[in-house]
């Protein structure tokens, strides 16, 4: 029996849409990072989103929609709000 032939056909289902849906998980993780990011008031709070976006973007970079790796670490360098934000319109121009 081969990896995962003990799933039935609903769960296989369902596998596959969770993984369908990773670029749509992956964006609504960043937009949510760049919410926080906009209200956080304390650095260490700051960091820890900046690191969940590097990772959303490192993702994202993977997938469908391919964000370009280069940009996506000027952002993540550079820590700035507005241009993560203007990243997330140009990502979300592409779906």
């Amino acid at each position: 029996m081969t990896y995962g032939g003990h799933y039935g056909k609903k769960a296989k289902g369902a596998i596959n849409r969770f993984y369908e849906h990773a670029d749509t998980r992956h964006l609504t993780a960043l937009q949510e990072a760049a919410s926080e990011l906009y209200l956080a008031e304390s650095q260490k709070a700051k960091d820890k989103l900046w690191a969940k976006v590097d990772l959303a973007l490192g993702h994202l970079s993977q997938g469908d929609l391919r964000v370009d790796s280069k940009k996506a670490l000027a952002v993540v360098e550079s820590k700035s709000v507005e241009k993560l934000a203007a990243l997330i319109a140009e990502i979300s121009a592409k779906r």
